[in-house]
């Protein structure tokens, strides 16, 4: 325990319907260090309040203060509030915030730096086209704008760097030219929803048949942007199918679904029997992870792949792509595709979905998982902190 730390958060992300990676960390950081006796005050602009869903169990203050823009919020009107408030230390947890006049020590947490790196991998040959084909929009390190200056300079403002994985963390060191020095890795924890004994198997049933889904089924967890790869996975199942018709593929992913994914099922002759798309699933994930017989990403890269955790959480097998941080955070219980070869991830998933391949999997999934946990995320995040304050009272 550490006594009389009061640290404040950008918490703005946290108006969101459904919690997604950077919520989940935040929420699960917050909820543990609050465990472990930090004083928490999360901010958030007034005219835009937090989804009290997300935010009813963390025991933290929450202040709402007043603005003429984000950025005025952010510049002016935080780092006053931190000044009155006497902070030991501002946390921006979701790749922006950072007050560059902040009276205090700033942590800076980046989860991704998908632009740079999407352009690495066009530019090296690993992927085909533009980068547009990949982000959904262009994208050019050597560009300026004034919110890529600002961007800088919050990385430049920044005591230290927090990153989700060692992969990510090279990402940020090699990419945005920062100081190994000042990036720390604290690995992302599955949420505690995650944590509960699985229900019985008949209500589990009624509330697959509610969804429309049928066992068995392959499970994808994420968003449903370009660089997901979700039509290489459509393309996979494809395949999947000629050798198991029995199968279904259930996507679950968030905001909205993308017409051209529809398109390219029916193209490839899926129908709604085939596979089953979802938006925003939240209560229910636990069920469709306790039911599924393999989680299934083509993501080309991921800097954690929190999907992939929250599977091994509930003993669900994982079959990811060898680049990015997915290894990482599988380790052994997980098999790893090359995310360009299709017909290689279809007979690898085959694979899997032999019964004695699967338990076995299964088992070191579940062992997997329990190596990542907020108790072990909340001292490391901790202990940047002591060290920060411990350099101010010098």
């Amino acid at each position: 325990m550490i006594s009389n730390l009061h640290i404040g958060f950008d918490a703005r992300h946290l108006t969101s319907k459904v919690l997604r990676g950077m919520d989940r960390y935040t929420v699960g950081l917050v909820s543990e260090l609050v465990n472990q006796g930090v004083q928490v005050t999360l901010f958030h602009r007034a005219c835009e309040p937090l989804n009290l869903a997300h935010i009813k169990n963390l025991r933290c203050n929450i202040v709402g203060l007043k603005d003429y823009s984000g950025l005025h919020w952010e510049q002016i009107v935080l780092p006053l509030a931190l000044l009155k408030g006497k902070f030991d230390l501002f946390h921006a947890p979701a790749e922006r915030g950072v007050p560059l006049f902040a009276p205090c020590p700033v942590v800076f947490t980046i989860h991704s730096v998908t632009g740079n790196s999407y352009y690495n991998l066009v530019q090296s040959g690993l992927l085909p086209g533009c980068v547009s084909d990949y982000l959904g929009y262009d994208f050019n390190p050597s560009s300026y704008s004034f919110w890529n200056h600002l961007f800088r300079l919050q990385l430049f403002r920044a005591n230290y760097i927090i990153t989700p994985s060692d992969f990510c963390r090279s990402e940020v060191i090699r990419f945005l030219n920062v100081h190994s020095s000042r990036v720390i890795t604290t690995h992302l924890a599955a949420h505690q929803q995650f944590e509960k004994p699985a229900r019985p198997e008949n209500e589990r049933d009624t509330l697959l048949k509610s969804l429309g889904i049928k066992k068995p089924y392959l499970l994808y967890v994420g968003g449903y942007e370009p660089h997901k790869n979700v039509a290489g996975l459509l393309e996979t199942f494809a395949i999947v199918k000629k050798t198991r018709s029995d199968l279904m593929l259930v996507i679950a992913g968030s905001k909205f679904i993308p017409k051209s994914l529809k398109q390219k099922a029916l193209a490839l002759n899926l129908n709604a029997n085939d596979v089953l798309f979802l938006v925003d699933v939240t209560d229910e994930l636990t069920d469709l992870y306790d039911s599924a017989e393999l989680f299934v990403t083509l993501s080309w890269r991921e800097t954690f792949c929190l999907p992939a955790l929250e599977a091994m959480k509930r003993g669900v097998p994982v079959i990811g792509s060898q680049w990015g941080a997915f290894s990482e955070v599988a380790g052994d219980a997980g098999q790893v595709i090359n995310p360009n070869d299709y017909t290689g991830a279809a007979n690898t998933i085959l694979q899997m979905l032999k019964p004695e391949k699967r338990m076995f999997l299964s088992d070191l999934a579940y062992q997997q998982a329990q190596k990542f946990n907020w108790k072990k995320t909340g001292k490391e995040t901790l202990n940047i902190y002591k060290i920060l304050r411990g350099k101010c009272r010098q």
